[in-house]
């Protein structure tokens, strides 16, 4: 009988950490809106990150090699345009107070990296 508690507190302690990470919400189910539209925010962030990263190691890549590396800025560049655009579209549609605060805090570092890097 202990085995099949052990069992059930696990299941639901993964569950309710397998929400916090992909929504930023302690709850068992959250609410399906939201989420989603939180999921997208929280994806839209790590693509800005990755595409800033390639940014960087491209601009890097042509200091120290010497090599064309335009295409590759200029890709990541146009990966972080059509992410602000799509953020933009995520705040505009927000009715949650919260999630329009999150995408405004991500506008705002994606203009900040575009003005640091002209």
């Amino acid at each position: 009988m202990q085995k099949i508690i052990l069992l059930v507190v696990v299941i639901v302690l993964g569950l309710v950490a397998f929400n916090y990470f992909t929504t930023g919400e302690l709850s068992l189910m959250p609410s399906s809106s939201s989420s989603e539209e939180g999921s997208e925010l929280n994806r839209l962030r790590g693509e800005f990150r990755a595409a800033a990263r390639e940014f960087r190691q491209a601009e890097r890549g042509a200091g120290l090699s010497g090599l064309d590396t335009t295409d590759a800025a200029s890709a990541a560049l146009e990966a972080v345009d059509r992410i602000e655009k799509q953020v933009e579209t995520i705040a505009k549609g927000a009715d949650d107070a919260k999630l329009r605060t999150e995408a405004n805090e991500l506008l705002a570092e994606i203009r900040q990296y575009k003005k640091d890097i002209s």
